[in-house]
């Protein structure tokens, strides 16, 4: 536990560092013409949020002649691709209930757009629930012209004031998907992918083509695009956020399904990460291998907790020490990340709320130690997004 401490305080510091004096992202090329991006929307059941997720799209600042909007409408019963097409997108309905989940989605649909002509120079992936600041495609379109192959853009919690539950996992997706991001963009490391908000150029979706099904999705590409010598970049100043569930029992499921898809990240990539990077001696591929093996706070703080019991049961000074700076250490990272991202005063607040938490996550690891969870990818139920949410 005091080694991931120590790893996340780095991080800190290093996003700190990368607040104060950002780091160049190169040259931006001469030519200005706007890269053709293709916005590719997974949705399933998505009638009620769907509008609002693609009337923020439209906002967005970019030339209409560059941009194009795909709503996969993938195994839907309801009036998803209706609502879609009437919100001037382009459909496309996919039925194979052998193959359900965003993963079959997403490489159907690039397969598809891939087997056009020259109509595209990169896609950007923004889930179905999710709204988008209104600079995020000429965000992303700056850094691809600049030499950027892989990007991921802020992923942000919509309803924070919404509950403690809410507030808790908008705290938890600061620390997790914008303040980790900024250290590992500053140290030149690779900085993830998070599902939505995500941007690939053609030339790197055809050199690596969009394969994976499993649970984690996202996770399972970065691992792969990292292994084959590529680095996902991170946009801070751009945006996409999404409502969470109200209560911790809400999200439940969908916790399930990204704790269950680490575990299986784990088991198939990381030693093949380390081998390849000690063999290359490429810092970016042991990172990759390593991270995901770093705990979740819940676990920090409840190993932690056990430890200075321990070192008071065994009457060891040294071991009650060490629990204390590693508890110290997790309390900084979280409140000092806190207040780099400017989080809302609710998510403060939450904190106190954290125990509950806390308990849910170590039920919800005991029921996938003892071979429970998710299977195959299942639709979590949320509240459909208000346009603007958001930063």
């Amino acid at each position: 536990m005091t080694v991931s401490t120590g790893y996340l305080l780095a991080l800190l510091i290093a996003a700190r560092s990368s607040m104060r004096r950002p780091a160049p992202h190169g040259e931006t090329a001469a030519d200005t013409t706007p890269s053709r991006l293709v916005i590719v929307v997974p949705a399933h059941n998505e009638e009620e949020g769907i509008g609002a997720t693609l009337e923020s799209l439209a906002l967005c600042e970019y030339s209409a002649a560059a941009r194009r909007i795909v709503v996969i409408a993938d195994n839907c019963s309801d009036r998803t691709a209706d609502r879609a097409t009437k919100a001037g997108a382009e459909v496309w309905e996919r039925a194979d209930p052998t193959k359900r989940g965003k993963g079959f989605a997403l490489a159907w649909a690039l397969e598809r757009l891939l087997a056009e002509e020259d109509s595209f120079d990169a896609a950007v992936v923004v889930d179905a629930d999710c709204t988008a600041s209104q600079n995020l495609l000429t965000a992303i379109d700056q850094r691809l012209r600049s030499g950027a192959r892989a990007l991921q853009v802020n992923d942000l919690v919509g309803n924070p004031e919404a509950s403690n539950a809410s507030a808790l996992r908008a705290g938890g997706f600061a620390l997790m998907n914008t303040v980790r991001p900024l250290g590992k963009q500053q140290l030149g490391l690779s900085c993830g992918l998070y599902g939505t908000g995500m941007a690939f150029t053609k030339d790197l979706l055809r050199r690596e083509r969009w394969i994976n099904t499993g649970l984690a999705e996202d996770g399972e590409y970065h691992m792969r695009l990292v292994l084959a010598g590529e680095r996902v970049e991170f946009v801070p100043n751009a945006w996409v956020s999404s409502a969470m569930p109200t209560s911790l029992q809400g999200s439940s499921e969908q916790q399930a399904r990204w704790e269950h898809g680490k575990l299986q990240l784990i088991r198939r990539w990381s030693p093949r990460l380390l081998r390849s990077g000690l063999a290359k001696r490429d810092i970016v591929r042991v990172h990759a291998g390593l991270e995901c093996l770093i705990p979740p706070q819940s676990l920090i703080a409840v190993g932690s907790f056990i430890s200075g019991l321990g070192g008071l049961f065994l009457g060891s000074k040294r071991l009650i020490a060490l629990s204390a700076v590693t508890l110290a250490a997790q309390l900084t990272f979280v409140l000092a990340g806190l207040r780099l991202v400017r989080a809302p005063r609710q998510v403060y607040r939450a904190l106190f709320a954290a125990p509950g938490l806390v308990a849910t996550k170590l039920a919800l690891y005991a029921k996938l130690l003892t071979g429970g969870g998710p299977t195959a990818w299942v639709r979590t139920a949320r509240e459909a997004p208000k346009t603007g949410e958001g930063r």
